[in-house]
């Protein structure tokens, strides 16, 4: 019989090797969710000359550990596209961070423009966040005396269109109608591609005569009966303003709405080639100036003592006006939409501004908390709720 040559038992050594190298790997696993080894470190925001007190995360009873996890899940790529996290709870900005992202390119494919190192000062194209500006700049106007009421038609303000009325109800439409997006007029900007050339949000911008292209449209439901999302309705809403008012709307605002909250970095957009200043969507501002904005509608209007829309506006513009149907949020307000956040069986209930792209400003009243997000998922899913309920609201103490 053949005899077999004994070998090493490289069996057993194999055995210690590898145990050696798993309890490297699981030690480096352990190490990468840390702050130290992940090169992240919490660190309180920056108190700057610019309105905001800040605080720690645990000095308002937030989970530290819960909310550097998430700051280190957008370090490593499992929330992509984010631009800036911002949280203010009990009127004090206590988490801040920004990353590197893509500024908004209109001609991309994938709308990912100029590549961007983030931070306080940067400005970020809003996009639809916008509209919610624009709720409040109405409701300003209406406080100041320029517009008798929302529930006054459109076409009180809007002498240089009679001609459209044409009879068909037309005429019927209220500036509440479009603040509740159902005004009734044909519009397809859900229908077809932001990159087709039929797109309606796509005619309108590029129309020299938008508002008279947006109303030769014809009716299709009663006016405020039925949502539908149309932005350029948002325009007419600046149009109205700006004709009720005498002013543009970026002197308008910047006047009524940005100066009193110490806000100056910031752009409005202006379409061509008819020159109105776009108000569906495209602001530039900075995230710290968006937290301003929601924390003004945390507050009841106010800022540092000073009424800046009346607390009735706040209440009646942010609750639930209309049902936006399937695949929208839970409601409609005037140019806010409701949402409720479910975590661990519990409901809290919250209204935001969202614009294209993750650009959120997020109010829940009970919690007395603010959360602004910025990105540019443009074309890829846009994780902010996903954020809130599995970091930012169990962090909740």
């Amino acid at each position: 019989m053949k005899m077999v040559p004994w070998k090493k038992p490289l069996d057993f050594s194999i055995v210690i090797i590898i145990g050696i190298l798993a309890l490297f790997l699981i030690h480096c696993s352990e190490d990468s969710t840390s702050p130290d080894s992940s090169g992240y470190q919490y660190i309180v925001p920056l108190s700057a000359d610019d309105g905001w007190e800040t605080a720690s995360l645990s000095e308002v009873g937030l989970n530290e550990e819960l909310i550097v996890n998430l700051a280190e899940y957008i370090n490593a790529g499992l929330f992509d596209h984010i631009h800036s996290v911002l949280i203010i709870k009990d009127d004090k900005l206590v988490f801040e961070e920004y990353w590197t992202g893509n500024d908004f390119g209109y001609l991309r494919p994938d709308y990912l423009g100029t590549s961007i190192e983030f931070d306080m000062n940067t400005r970020q194209n809003t996009h639809s966040a916008t509209k919610s500006i624009v709720s409040a700049l109405v409701g300003i106007a209406i406080n100041e005396g320029f517009i008798q009421s929302e529930d006054d038609l459109i076409f009180d303000y809007l002498d240089s269109y009679y001609d459209t009325w044409k009879n068909e109800g037309r005429e019927n439409i209220t500036i509440k109608d479009c603040l509740m997006m159902a005004s009734g007029l044909e519009w397809n900007e859900w229908e077809v591609s932001v990159s087709n050339s039929e797109h309606d949000i796509i005619r309108f911008n590029q129309n020299t005569f938008p508002i008279r292209y947006l109303l030769s449209k014809p009716l299709v439901t009663e006016p405020g009966t039925s949502f539908y999302y149309n932005g350029s309705t948002v325009d007419l809403l600046g149009v109205i303003v700006a004709n009720a008012t005498g002013q543009s709307i970026p002197d308008f605002s910047r006047d009524y709405l940005f100066a009193p909250l110490g806000i100056t970095n910031y752009t409005w957009q202006t379409l061509r080639p008819s020159g109105i200043t776009c108000c569906h969507g495209d602001i530039y501002i900075t995230p710290r100036d968006l937290a301003k904005f929601g924390y003004l509608y945390l507050n009841e209007g106010n800022w540092n003592g000073e009424e800046i829309i009346p607390a009735e506006w706040v209440e009646e513009s942010t609750r639930n006006k209309i049902i936006p149907g399937v695949n929208w949020p839970d409601g409609y307000g005037y140019l806010w939409w409701r949402k409720n956040f479910n975590v661990n069986g519990r409901i809290y209930e919250s209204f935001k501004a969202m614009g294209w792209g993750g650009q959120e400003i997020i109010v829940l009243n009970e919690l007395n908390m603010v959360i602004v997000f910025t990105g540019s998922n443009y074309v890829t899913y846009s994780p902010c709720d996903e954020m809130v309920e599995d970091f930012i609201l169990p962090a909740i103490q």
